[in-house]
């Protein structure tokens, strides 16, 4: 139950609260949220990818309309929900809320009045938009063909359907298993008139999604039909296995509606039943209903909040309610779970699915530390499982399957983030295990990571945003081994063998000094151990996560204060940049991102990587411009419409940022228990933490000045803003811009002036005395104008301190101390280390000859490789198509003429090239080479692929030419386009692509 406001201000207000009640008007404690204050339509339009249908909080089943059958490629249809769109193609159990990627949609039920058929295109309807409803546990809508009236809602696992026919017509459903994403595995077993039960067993986001179903009616069906006829006889054992697309005829039901209860697992149709009987065992639709509402309201009611306009409150709590939503909990009511293993198992603690932790660490999670703390323990267990039923934790988890989807190791964020501010509940020991050992895994850009201090953009793509994420989560597992080592006895904690870990990974998280461009200030990919040429800070390509290095410029938010010191010391205002990024221009550059949206200059506020970012003003002694952005964000960027999102909703990201923005506090550095102040929205909010007590933010009526000369008269009404956290322990909030977690854990208010302004500077994150070691030096960075040359080329080096350098060619080693740029005139290696720094390789290839080629196709800006050469420059690439040297052809033949500079014998010629289904790229049909001494007369022969389409993974192959010994000077090269995404591909009929990385040439 809520606890009552008690604050000054709210006393202030009893008599307008007072007339509210004496007019039937409802107060904001007495409200019921559920209905009157959360609109599940936010997010279904414009790109927010959500869902309005009927789930409970962290609920598995979330009951909603499809009108997307085809999510694959559709991007806005990840949801399977759209609010533009005017047909229904039936009532599915299980949806992601603003991913973007699609998945789930599981069991489809469509009902049908007076006729059926088993072709979605005829089964689906038109529906009357001014009948749709929704509210948290509850959806309604009147079906226009179908002639239904639809309401459904939910409890944990099971979804409840119901369905009011036309009183003298035959009602139906339609039942259909194929519907969105590929089934492997389907069935559907009749148990009786009133009960069906089965499995459907498919592989899209999630490669292994097992779901099992008990699926009971108010009503015995009197007919089941398939394409086939109909069947109405039941064995004798009472059992028949159907097809996995059905129509059920119940007959006319007159003014009785349908009711349908599903129950949904991921261990069995045992399981399935079981969560049935035990969350709806009656058959009271409505009962239910209040169930779930009771269930949201109680989550919704743990934050009350007075002031506001009415449009700000209905944002506010469906941001909380879509705070709410995931993850899901995937153990049933018996305690067993399918693993990441694939097996089954057994928990006595709720185990959780759905973890879209590159999005959510930032802060879905730090508000549930507060709202939530005993669930956030049991999201850790679940971690735990994860590492030890499949070996590591979780990176994105979908249905007990790891999607490997976005960078880094967050999870262990999120476990720093609770430790930190004292949460329990999991094994400590265990937990410190399985971070280090996410830390420590042995894959490409990990690997370079640990060897380098940075990832090259040829070990791995995103390299720029993968180290500066590795950096901060490095940062997050030092934190904890922190604490553990001052949990030993005195004289162990300064044995270095104890101090290792934590030692190691404060080290590791220092690794953001290496990409950070001398030149420019900002993170830079890196390739052969320099930096990368040209360089566009608002050009969006594949080394950087959905974004450019404008949106990743102030992604070290464990070492803000380092990172600022660092740009000051190379002449780079670091106050002057971050205006920049907010001013500047929004247009980008390069490859299109869809994810890239809600601009403010070049601040992405619908996409993760920019959501810390207002608050840093705070920090650089400019308090009252994070005010100010703060406070446009939440203006403008959120809507109470369809369109209300500015971006992907990301299971709860983009309203956990609302929700604690509004509050007036923001976790900059999940893992750091303190947090930034900004811009409380409303006059007053009140979290309940349980157990009793709970922490008020306040704005007061008055000015700073006026409250501070009424408490010189003794006015304590009007005292000065404190927090006052009930031990009388008073703190000044004009004199910090952070509050610390255990403040707000204790409990008591925080009061704020009118304006909402600090006046005072305070410390920011990362500055306290010995929190990190000594700037890490820097990975020498080895540069020059290219990998290739044909003459000579030149080479500079830039270091942190006396480096050694190494040049090594086919004939001699040489190594001698640098002091200069030097040149180097053959094909060669250079090695650079200095005291205290990893050592770096860069390797430079002389390229002998004068060939250049003349494309006559274009291809993809995204994927230039080394530009107009790049197909006879020597560099190839390895089985990952986006680390910068593959070359993509999209919908299109590659065709391209070779001028070798003379005439020379060709040996036998070659056209490397990738195949990666996953990414729609196919090996070539065939290629057509043809050589001319002259560029008229050409002869000619065509190598065909033999390799399937349906090969998975990156794979490489060069298709050679039989042996030649023909003369030529000019070799013509055709790569042709093998079509279409074939039918079994999930991209059906999409456009494909060619990627070569380099014509191969054998010739003397």
């Amino acid at each position: 139950m809520p606890i009552p406001f008690v604050s000054t201000l709210f006393r202030r207000h009893v008599p307008t609260l007072l007339l509210a009640l004496l007019l039937g008007l409802p107060a904001s404690a007495q409200t019921n949220k559920a209905r009157e204050l959360v609109n599940p339509f936010v997010g279904t339009g414009g790109h927010g990818h959500t869902f309005p249908g009927a789930c409970v909080p962290n609920g598995l089943v979330q009951l909603s309309p499809d009108t997307r059958p085809d999510g694959y490629m559709d991007w806005d249809g990840c949801g399977g929900y759209h609010y533009s769109d005017s047909l229904i193609y039936g009532f599915s159990h299980t949806h992601l809320s603003g991913t973007g990627v699609a998945d789930l949609c599981d069991v489809l039920l469509m009902p049908m009045s007076g006729r059926f058929s088993l072709d979605a295109s005829e089964y689906r309807s038109s529906f009357d938009k001014r009948t749709e409803k929704a509210s948290a546990g509850y959806y309604s809508v009147q079906l226009k063909e179908a002639r239904t009236k639809v309401e459904l809602t939910a409890s944990e696992r099971s979804g409840v359907h119901r369905y009011t026919f036309p009183e003298n017509e035959n009602a139906y459903v339609v039942m259909d298993l194929h519907h969105r994403d590929l089934a492997i595995e389907m069935k559907i077993t009749e148990v009786g008139p009133t009960e069906i039960v089965g499995n459907r067993r498919s592989r899209s986001w999630a490669k292994d999604q097992q779901l099992f179903f008990c699926i009971r009616f108010s009503h015995p069906k009197i007919k089941t039909f398939d394409f086939n006829n109909y069947r109405s006889d039941i064995p004798a054992d009472g059992k028949r296995i159907l097809p996995e697309l059905i129509a059920l005829d119940f007959g006319v039901l007159g003014d009785a509606p349908l009711i349908v209860k599903v129950g949904i697992s991921a261990v069995s149709i045992e399981g399935a039943r079981a969560n049935l009987e035990a969350e709806v065992p009656h058959w009271d639709f409505d009962q239910v209903r209040t169930q779930a509402e009771a269930a949201w309201n109680a989550k919704l009611d743990k934050i009350e909040t007075l002031g506001g306009t009415p449009e700000q409150q209905r944002i506010f709590y469906t941001a909380l309610y879509h705070s709410y939503v995931a993850p899901y909990v995937f153990s049933d009511v018996d305690g067993k779970y399918r693993g990441m293993d694939g097996q089954v198992h057994h928990s006595d603690r709720p185990v959780y699915t759905v973890f879209s932790l590159w999005d959510t660490f930032r802060a879905l999670h730090p508000l549930m530390t507060i709202l939530e703390p005993e669930m956030t323990s049991d999201w850790i267990n679940t971690f735990l499982l994860h590492y030890k039923d499949g070996g590591r934790l979780p990176v994105w988890e979908l249905w007990g399957n790891e999607t490997d989807c976005m960078i880094g190791y967050h999870s262990v964020s999120v476990i720093a983030d609770a430790y930190m501010k004292g949460i329990r509940g999991f094994d400590e020991k265990l937990a410190l295990e399985a971070m280090v050992a996410s830390a420590m895994r042995d894959e490409p850009g990990l690997n370079a990571y640990r060897a380098k201090g940075y990832i090259s953009s040829e070990d791995a793509p995103e390299s720029v945003s993968r180290t500066l994420e590795y950096a901060y989560d490095d940062w997050c597992i030092a934190q904890v081994a922190k604490v553990m080592l001052s949990k030993l006895p005195r004289e162990q904690q300064f044995d270095p063998k104890s101090s290792e870990q934590y030692r190691l990974f404060m080290g590791r998280s220092q690794n953001w000094r290496n990409l950070l461009d001398p030149q420019t200030g900002f993170f830079r990919p890196r390739r052969n151990a320099g930096m990368l040429s040209p360089f566009d800070p608002y050009e969006v390509n594949f080394n950087y996560t959905e974004a450019n290095a404008w949106q990743y410029s102030q992604f070290a938010p464990h070492d803000l204060k380092a990172l600022d010191k660092r740009r000051t010391e190379l002449g780079i205002a670091p106050r002057a940049l971050l205006d920049s990024l907010f001013t500047t221009r929004s247009a980008t550059t390069g490859r299109q991102q869809a994810d890239i949206t809600g601009l403010i200059g070049q601040y992405a506020h619908g996409n993760e990587p920019s959501h810390h970012m207002a608050y840093l003003y705070s920090a650089l002694g400019k308090p009252e411009r994070t005010r100010e952005l703060v406070r446009s964000i939440l203006a403008e960027q959120y809507h109470d419409a369809p369109d209300g999102l500015s971006g992907n909703e990301d299971c709860g990201q983009m309203s956990a940022w609302y929700v604690m923005s509004a509050l007036g506090f923001y976790p900059v550095t999940p893992g750091d228990p303190t947090y930034t102040l900004g811009y409380p929205l409303f006059q007053e909010a009140r979290i309940d933490l349980g157990q009793g007590k709970g922490f008020t933010v306040m704005v007061s009526d008055s000015s700073w000045a006026q409250m501070e000369a009424a408490a010189a008269k003794g006015k304590a009404d009007d005292a000065p803003p404190v927090m006052d956290d009930g031990s009388r322990t008073r703190f000044e909030h004009r004199s910090a811009r952070t509050i610390t977690h255990a403040q707000v854990a204790h409990g008591g208010m925080l009061r704020f002036d009118r304006d909402r302004v600090p006046q005072t500077t305070a410390s920011m994150v990362g500055d306290e005395e010995g929190r990190a070691p000594a700037a890490m030096p820097i990975t020498p960075i080895i540069q020059a104008k290219a990998p290739v040359f044909r003459d000579s080329l030149e080479v500079s080096i830039i270091s942190s301190g006396r480096t050694l350098v190494v040049l090594r060619t086919a004939k001699d080693t040489s190594a001698f101390t640098y002091k200069e740029p030097f040149m180097v005139h053959g094909t060669c290696s250079v090695e650079a280390s200095s005291p205290g720094s990893a050592p770096n390789t860069a390797r430079f290839r002389k390229i002998d000859g004068n060939s250049s080629i003349t494309l006559e196709t274009l291809y993809a800006n995204q994927y230039a490789a080394g530009g107009p050469q790049a197909l006879v420059d020597g560099i190839r690439g390895g089985t990952e198509f986006r680390t910068g040297e593959w070359q993509g052809f999209e919908g299109t033949d590659i065709n391209g003429t070779i001028d070798l500079g003379a005439v020379r014998t060709l040996e036998r010629v070659g056209l490397s090239v990738l195949q990666d289904p996953g990414a729609w790229i196919f090996y070539p049909s065939q290629v057509q080479f043809a050589w001319s001494t002259n560029g008229r007369t050409w002869s000619s022969a065509t190598v065909e692929n033999t390799v399937d389409r349906k090969a998975e993974g990156g794979q490489i192959q060069v298709l050679w030419t039989a042996p030649l010994n023909k003369q030529a000077r000019y070799l013509k090269v055709i790569a042709k386009n093998g079509g279409p995404c074939p039918d079994w591909h999930v991209g059906r009929g999409g456009k494909t692509w060619i990627f070569s990385d380099e014509v191969v040439i054998e010739a003397k």
